[in-house]
């Protein structure tokens, strides 16, 4: 089995906090350190499996157990991110860490 804490790029230094942080900005920071990592796909199949409730595994944001893509701010959407989709399917989630 992997050990995303040996291998994962969250793990070292200050990045950790951003993963499980309440700040739209620093998830999407979160999300990009996991778009470079190497342990992406595992990451999200250990989460899907634990069925985490919280934070940021495998470049999915998980709030209250749900996944997103993406956690919209306050406000309007701005008008670049209007047809972005928010929340994401579990089994579309699951296609992907079986495909890959």
């Amino acid at each position: 089995m992997i050990n995303l804490y040996e291998q994962g790029l969250c793990v070292p230094g200050d990045v950790a906090d951003l993963f499980f942080s309440e700040d739209v900005r620093d998830l999407a920071k979160a999300q990009a350190i996991c778009a470079q990592c190497s342990v992406q796909i595992e990451c999200l199949e250990i989460a899907l499996e634990n069925g985490e409730d919280w934070g940021v595994w495998g470049g999915v944001i998980f709030w209250d157990g749900l996944p997103f893509y993406r956690r919209r701010g306050r406000g309007r959407p701005r008008k670049d991110d209007s047809d972005a989709p928010i929340e994401a399917d579990r089994e579309q989630l699951w296609q992907l860490v079986k495909s890959a």
